[in-house]
């Protein structure tokens, strides 16, 4: 307890404590009459007490009465202590409740700064998301119409491909680039590779009936004679000799 509360209980508020309408004192000698206190704030000694519970001192009707003692219950206990120690008494309220006050600050302070700092950082990256979505939309936008010019003219280049019946393939080209090596380019031809019509073999290889054989020479004659079946493959189907020999060969 400080100083100013140590010195207060030299003084003691009891010993004013009076009548307020007779002034006898509450705390004199040999003194039993009962007090009261008013809910107006007075003390009314009982020889004084309204039966109309008037207040004696202003008047007033239908008041509350509760008797006056050392022992009373706050609020009303507080109206009879000294002064210096209802001080002292609320300069450690005030020290209790600051303090408790500083230490919510100072902790809600130090979660505003990390906070703030995380919003910063938040604010950071939502400006690179937006430079981010520029460039993007942008290349998309481009890319769309791109696409858009493209394809068009590329279904009619195949179209036209598919009709013309044109392959091309990518062929080795006659000249060389820049790295001195021979690119591929595209080559067309036709989709098929015989450009001019089959030759077709004659419809018959021996005389049909009645129809005799040219008249040849005697070389001719000798050299006819001469194929004879001691070659057998002369005799095979399907060969120049054999047409030859089936053509010459005199019918009987």
């Amino acid at each position: 307890m400080s100083a100013t509360s140590a010195k207060s209980l030299d003084f003691d508020f009891w010993e004013f404590v009076c009548c307020s309408k007779c002034q006898l004192p509450f705390n004199s000698s040999g003194s039993t009459v009962p007090f009261w206190l008013t809910e107006c704030g007075h003390v009314i000694c009982n020889n004084h007490l309204s039966p109309d519970q008037t207040c004696a001192q202003c008047k007033s009707s239908g008041i509350q009465l509760i008797p006056l003692q050392y022992d009373m219950e706050p609020p009303m206990s507080e109206w009879f202590r000294s002064v210096p120690y209802m001080l002292d008494s609320a300069a450690y309220a005030v020290k209790f409740q600051q303090e408790s006050m500083a230490s919510q600050i100072r902790n809600l302070k130090a979660r505003y700064q990390q906070q703030r700092t995380y919003i910063d950082q938040l604010k950071q990256d939502n400006i690179q998301l937006k430079r981010y979505e520029h460039v993007f939309s942008k290349k998309f936008i481009d890319s769309s119409l791109t696409l858009a010019y493209m394809l068009p003219r590329v279904n009619e280049m195949l179209t036209k491909q598919l009709s013309d019946g044109v392959n091309r393939d990518n062929e080795p080209a006659t000249f060389t680039n820049a790295n001195g090596k021979r690119p591929m380019i595209d080559v067309p031809h036709l989709s098929s590779p015989r450009s001019g019509a089959t030759p077709s073999g004659p419809n018959r290889i021996t005389l049909p009936p009645g129809q005799h054989p040219p008249q040849l020479s005697s070389n001719q004659a000798t050299s006819s004679s001469s194929y004879n079946t001691t070659s057998p493959h002369l005799q095979r189907p399907g060969t120049s000799r054999f047409t030859q020999y089936a053509t010459n060969m005199p019918l009987r």
